[in-house]
């Protein structure tokens, strides 16, 4: 099921976003299974961190020594986590009525599915950032979340951690937005879910 795509032409400082990551057993969208996930609104062109949410998500099969490495979870970690359908609803309550945010954003896109969250617009800074580079004529050169961070000034924050990730992510759109009302004079939510579409 796509991502609902409506128009949308407030102004983006207007709108709500959530920046959301996942941290996984994969980096494969149709095996990846939620260990913990962060997310941070995004509204009046600010970050708000007083609604910024982290959790672990229970989960007791293995975890992937592979993903280990990445993300650092342990499953003791994990048995401490909230259900995922606890975790499902509480995403579906911080949604209501923003614009999702996610870099790279196929893991985000497979989750929010199969947790069966409902369809929002989804704005993808990795996207963005390909689409201005190459409007540009720039080499994108490598394309993480850190990387992608440092070139647009954002100080990349704890990456492979869910919160540091979507702080992270919430801080890009910040950047990229204001890049885009730069070149254009103004920059609508639309302008980002078209430029974001991944």
């Amino acid at each position: 099921m796509p991502f609902l795509q409506a128009t949308d032409d407030r102004d983006w400082r207007d709108a709500e976003f959530l920046a959301l990551d996942f941290e996984t057993t994969s980096g494969d969208p149709r095996r990846a299974e939620p260990l913990s996930v962060g997310w941070v609104v995004v509204a009046n062109g600010r970050v708000r961190l007083s609604d910024a949410t982290y959790h672990l998500i229970d989960h007791d099969g293995q975890v992937p020594v592979a993903s280990l490495q990445i993300h650092r979870l342990l499953p003791a970690d994990l048995v401490r986590g909230r259900a995922i359908d606890d975790v499902a609803a509480r995403l579906r309550a911080a949604l209501d009525g923003r614009v999702v945010v996610a870099h790279g954003s196929w893991i985000e896109r497979a989750l929010l599915k199969r947790m069966q969250v409902p369809r929002h617009a989804l704005v993808d800074t990795l996207a963005i950032v390909r689409r201005l580079d190459e409007r540009a004529g720039r080499r994108s050169g490598s394309t993480s979340l850190s990387a992608v961070a440092r070139r647009s000034g954002v100080p990349p924050l704890r990456a492979h951690h869910a919160f540091g990730d979507a702080l992270t992510t919430a801080l890009l759109l910040l950047a990229l937005a204001t890049d885009v009302e730069r070149q254009r004079s103004r920059c609508i939510v639309d302008d980002l879910v078209r430029l974001g579409r991944p």
